[in-house]
């Protein structure tokens, strides 16, 4: 399905195309029960997103997502233990833990949870824990704690991961599924940030998802929009589409020319979609 040609997707693109960095942002390093997170925030809009990044990047790929954003709402972005610039995990811990104790420190009570692949997972177990303090989710190939991956899935991922860990970054890079085989900038970019961040490839094991999500989807009543590269695996587009049809108020958007990494291919469509989704309401979901 195509974005229809909108004010805010036109919006959305001349940011990207024309912002130079004037929006105000700040980048703090944040204590946690047993961690420390690198924490940036940007905007001053009525409204909080916090942007949740994936298991292989980084707070980093958000980067040509973030400044429309924060034209227009207060956005938060934080690295996951061993990713990025937050200090490596000690021993096995919760997400989700973390998570609250971003929002506290930062004084939010309530914001609209926007979550890659595994940080859509994040998002979901929040929205089960904490739902009132959610407005809107919005889930991009997201990976929920109770699907149990495909054979070929799991070959793949084991592949990727031979791949990274033996630093051929280029070769695993080139996988269809992550970027389409035309996005060489976009390539050229993730190869980037992993090779700044290598830390990113095994910091995921550290992770532990504190609940069963996907027979409780149906509990989620917050406004969700579930996002899928066309891309993507098979095996994410159809977990994508049982999430969109589980929670109460979901809906389903399949982004052209775009693998699992879509907000590094096609952030000005990310970013419109986004802004399409969260609407004029000044006070939230």
């Amino acid at each position: 399905m195509r974005l229809p040609f909108t004010p805010a997707r036109v919006i959305a693109t001349l940011c990207l195309l024309f912002w130079s960095g004037a929006i105000p942002a700040r980048a703090d390093m944040m204590d946690v029960p047993g961690g420390r997170l690198s924490v940036e925030t940007c905007g001053t809009g009525p409204r909080t997103i916090v942007l949740l990044h994936d298991g292989i990047l980084h707070s980093a790929a958000y980067d040509a997502v973030w400044p429309q954003l924060c034209e227009r709402f207060r956005v938060i972005r934080y690295d996951r233990r061993g990713y990025g610039a937050s200090a490596p995990a000690t021993g096995p811990y919760a997400p989700v833990r973390d998570l609250e104790a971003v929002l506290k420190a930062q004084g939010v009570t309530h914001a609209t949870f926007v979550g890659a692949s595994s940080g859509g997972g994040l998002a979901v177990d929040f929205a089960l824990t904490h739902p009132e303090s959610v407005d809107r989710l919005v889930l991009a190939g997201p990976w929920v704690a109770g699907f149990r991956p495909t054979l070929g899935f799991t070959i793949r991922n084991l592949t990727l991961l031979a791949l990274f860990r033996a630093g051929l970054l280029d070769q695993a890079v080139r996988d269809p599924y992550i970027l389409t085989r035309d996005a060489d900038e976009a390539r050229a970019r993730v190869s980037a940030w992993l090779r700044a961040s290598p830390g990113n490839i095994t910091a995921g094991s550290a992770e532990r998802f504190t609940l069963l999500a996907r027979p409780r989807l149906g509990e989620i009543r917050a406004p969700t929009l579930v996002l899928v590269g066309a891309s993507d695996m098979r095996a994410v587009r159809v977990q994508a589409a049982e999430v969109a049809k589980g929670v109460q108020n979901g809906r389903l958007m399949v982004v052209p020319s775009a693998g699992h990494f879509m907000y590094v291919e096609q952030p000005a469509d990310f970013a419109a979609r986004i802004i399409a989704f969260m609407g004029p309401d000044p006070v939230g979901g």
